[in-house]
């Protein structure tokens, strides 16, 4: 299995340039300068941040932008992604965006840190957080990592709270196993043997392995006791309550977009090409779709309609659960940090998805 492994690591490494950026859950990478922007400078206007390169995971703000559902809310957007080693909220406290979609657990980090920050709005319905493993492995459970090597790209941020939290569903101290911090090379610290195991998520890294020829396995965390809480439509309490029907606005319009790409994942591709330059070839569009196809449910989730709503109470246990591992630094209010009171009834929605 590692020399079949070893044979795909050239083509392992060139995934890794687009993949290692490829996640909602991971840090900011270098982009392009380009916006896109409609209207006038008014009250109307909404820059929405993205934290990453442009990528079919932010299809729901491509295709409201390209499809008119943010004009027809209406609000006029303007686009912005993030640059090199960007801060998640860097722009959005600097008034630079007025939104950004960014995840959960980091949004709770920063409050703790007395930043004004609050959720209006979910964007992935379940965490996408996964341990993957070589296909022939004898780790067919969480609990058969005591004793493993497991990679992630630092002891910081999404990847490492997944994993923590992987280790709680397990019941494993972290000295039962070699947390070892590899940046972003999963693929290739797999492909080689270097680690038994790494932390990924379902709609990136899965997906680029498989596409590079590894024969894997996920590990799935489970929901019910995964106390974490992913990319989610992030402002300040401050622009919120100044502009609270242009805030309604973004969670509407992102999540009718949402649905519409279920209905039909084509005009999630046909809006992200402008942004995503590189999807010019049958192989990168193939990458694409395959990780649109894995984004979808978590965009709409178990019921298949996404709402918008978020679950306040995984938000509690997220805040508790960081709290736990130190990694807050101040008290957090789990009122303080998320709010459904953005969010637009929706008759369509199954309401007991509802907190």
């Amino acid at each position: 299995m590692k020399e079949n492994l070893l044979k795909k690591l050239s083509t392992i490494v060139r995934a890794a340039v687009v993949g290692a950026c490829a996640s909602l859950a991971l840090g900011a990478c270098a982009a392009p300068d380009r916006t896109g922007q409609s209207g006038s400078a008014d009250n109307s206007d909404v820059t929405i941040g993205l934290t990453y390169i442009p990528n079919i995971q932010f299809a729901p703000v491509y295709v409201a932008d390209a499809q008119g559902t943010y004009n027809d809310a209406g609000i006029s957007t303007t686009i912005r992604h993030h640059g090199s080693h960007e801060g998640f909220f860097t722009a959005l406290l600097a008034g630079e965006e007025d939104v950004v979609i960014a995840s959960g657990d980091e949004a709770a980090v920063a409050a703790s840190q007395g930043l004004d920050i609050v959720s209006i709005g979910q964007y992935y319905a379940s965490y996408p957080g996964t341990v993957i493993v070589p296909a022939d492995s004898p780790i067919n459970t969480l609990g058969d990592l005591a004793g493993k090597t497991v990679g992630i790209p630092g002891e910081h941020g999404a990847n490492y709270y997944a994993t923590r939290a992987a280790l709680q569903e397990a019941g494993l101290a972290e000295s039962e196993v070699t947390i070892s911090p590899i940046g972003y090379t999963q693929q290739a610290a797999l492909a080689s043997g270097q680690v038994d195991a790494v932390v990924g998520f379902t709609n990136n890294d899965s997906v680029q392995m498989r596409l590079a020829g590894l024969d894997i396995r996920e590990i799935s965390l489970d929901p019910s006791s995964t106390p974490l809480v992913s990319a989610s439509i992030i402002t300040t309490h401050k622009w919120a309550q100044e502009h609270p029907e242009q805030a309604r606005a973004v969670v509407s319009a992102t999540t009718q977009a949402m649905n519409a790409i279920a209905a039909d994942p084509q005009i999630a591709i046909d809006a992200t090409k402008p942004w995503d330059t590189s999807l010019t070839d049958e192989a990168t569009l193939t990458s694409a779709r395959a990780v649109l196809t894995a984004t979808v449910p978590l965009w709409i989730g178990e019921s298949g309609h996404a709402t918008g709503t978020q679950d306040e109470a995984t938000w509690a246990r997220m805040i508790s659960f960081l709290e736990s591992l130190g990694e807050l630094q101040g008290r957090v209010d789990p009122s303080s940090v998320v709010t459904n009171d953005y969010v637009v009834a929706d008759a369509n929605a199954d309401s007991s998805s509802r907190s």
